[in-house]
């Protein structure tokens, strides 16, 4: 990826290492409470004063990779912001690097008295990025957030998840009428049932999952990492050698992408969840966590027919617990979209079943 690229999709940033360094070392809680509101005003910075408090907000430890992408002389203004912006980045990931053990211990040489030890080489650090830490698909780039009002936002979505469970509860399930036995069908003819059940369920960041470790056999998702080593500038001597980032595909566990795509959804990065959950449905196009969570993010960015497509996924699926959620979701995806009678179908079939939504689907219809 070029710098030039890195820098259009940074370059909205507003949190600069100043304000973290004034983070780390100020007392005063109102300074600090300023510095918070100013990082939470966008998402990335939110993500990247985490990655800063595994540091100590201490920005000198990304002195190294500073210079990698970023050298006093010879290089233009516009890589300097490009550079520097792939730093920025790679703090974001920071709670997700690993670090190098240490050789083995120092070898010492003696010489009678005298005894000289061999200095050890420097501590490498790892920061492994995903793709969507990096840059967005263009056509997600271009999408435009509908305003916090008109969002369903995850606090929202995980208070009903829970009213669902009492719902079901405490709501008897309606009688089962037995039909007039007319014209039956033959013995022998087997009767068809479609394959749509609930299934196992786990939760995430108070978020709903179909937990399909149950389902499949190792599920792991196909992405791309780049990897980041360097060495902290204060362990940087003659010995360190650093290596240029590089671009690899791997196969990541599905809980551990699924927990990180939910993670990012929960703090209301849409753009960025969209593009991990879209990942997913690369290598699951049937995942009814994905489809589902894909649909939100669309309907909070204003793409309501992409979104509908994505829910009638879920309802179509193998997996039946997001059934309610993503008819009344479809529902209020066509009234954005102004086609009244079909949204108007669904929230009759909603009212007349007796489910959590019924109220609330009554009360379109009035």
């Amino acid at each position: 990826m070029s710098l030039n690229r890195l820098y259009n999709i940074f370059k909205s940033g507003r949190l600069e290492r100043a304000d973290v360094e004034a983070y780390g070392r100020s007392t005063d809680s109102s300074a600090k409470n300023a510095i918070e509101q100013k990082a939470m005003n966008d998402s990335f910075d939110a993500d990247a004063m985490e990655g800063w408090e595994e540091l100590s907000y201490d920005p000198s430890v990304m002195a190294n990779l500073d210079k990698k992408f970023a050298p006093a002389k010879g290089m233009s203004l516009l890589k300097i912001i490009g550079g520097t912006a792939l730093v920025t980045s790679a703090v974001v990931a920071v709670l997700y690097f690993t670090v190098f053990k240490e050789s083995s211990n120092p070898i010492i040489a003696s010489n009678d008295d005298d005894q000289t030890e061999t200095p050890a080489p420097a501590k490498m650090q790892i920061i492994i990025l995903d793709e969507s830490d990096v840059s967005l698909p263009e056509p997600i780039q271009q999408m435009v957030q509908a305003p916090k009002a008109e969002q369903v936002q995850a606090k929202q979505i995980s208070k009903e998840f829970q009213e669902i469970i009492t719902f079901h509860i405490e709501t008897p399930k309606l009688p089962i009428q037995n039909l007039p036995n007319i014209n039956p069908l033959p013995a022998h003819q087997p009767e068809i049932v479609k394959d749509h059940k609930a299934a196992k369920e786990i939760y995430l960041h108070s978020m709903k999952l179909v937990d399909y470790r149950k389902y499949r056999e190792k599920p792991q998702i196909r992405t791309k990492q780049l990897m980041l080593t360097g060495t902290p500038a204060n362990q940087e001597d003659q010995y360190s050698v650093d290596e240029d980032p590089v671009w690899r595909d791997v196969n990541v566990p599905y809980i551990d992408y699924i927990d990180k795509s939910v993670k990012i959804f929960e703090r209301g990065n849409y753009k960025k969840a969209l593009t991990r959950f879209e990942t997913i449905l690369e290598t699951y196009p049937d995942d009814v966590n994905a489809n589902f969570y894909a649909g939100i993010c669309l309907f909070n960015l204003r793409e309501y027919n992409k979104a509908i497509a994505h829910f009638s996924k879920c309802l179509g699926g193998k997996f039946s617990n997001f059934d309610e959620e993503a008819q009344w979701m479809m529902a209020e995806s066509y009234e954005k979209t102004g086609a009244r009678s079909k949204a108007k179908a669904l929230y009759n079939s909603i009212a007349n079943g007796n489910g959590f939504y019924a109220n609330q689907a009554q009360e379109k219809l009035n």
